[in-house]
């Protein structure tokens, strides 16, 4: 069975205990019913103990699966990760951090130059020698 289905079963089963004790608790109040009220509440723990008991089994075996994927897929995302975060999804992650920074009214901590702000940047900080004037002497610093 998939995930979901063995969710939706254990409903069905809980909610079928919950019909039963339900009905059993009507029974028990019935006025002139001849029917010991006793009884019920015995058969109200029984019902309660298997359900506890079924509850218990479901969870314990359902959520050892739950960790074991929880442990392959963290693996997946951590080869996903690995294998497509490049600079533009760093941007694009970046972006949406200050876009809820804003919508928090908190102020930025980044600040994204413009087109023009960005050549003047590269101007003032070159990053290699033929930025700074080609293949000009070492001892000039790029000047004529």
């Amino acid at each position: 069975m998939q995930k979901a289905h063995l969710y939706e079963a254990i409903l069905l089963v809980n909610r079928g205990i919950d019909e039963a004790v339900q009905g059993l608790e009507r029974l028990k109040r019935a006025k002139d019913s001849v029917l010991d009220p006793a009884c019920f509440d015995e058969k109200l723990t029984l019902f309660e103990i298997y359900r506890a008991s079924l509850n218990g089994y479901f969870c314990n075996n359902v959520g050892r699966n739950e960790d074991l994927d929880v442990g392959r897929f963290e693996r997946k995302h951590r080869q996903y990760e690995n294998n497509t975060l490049d600079e533009i999804q760093v941007y694009q992650d970046l972006r949406a951090v200050e876009e809820l920074r804003r919508i928090e009214g908190k102020p930025p901590k980044v600040r994204y130059f413009t087109e023009e702000e960005q050549r003047e940047w590269e101007r003032q900080y070159p990053t290699s020698p033929e930025d700074v004037g080609g293949d000009a002497p070492h001892g000039t610093g790029g000047q004529p």
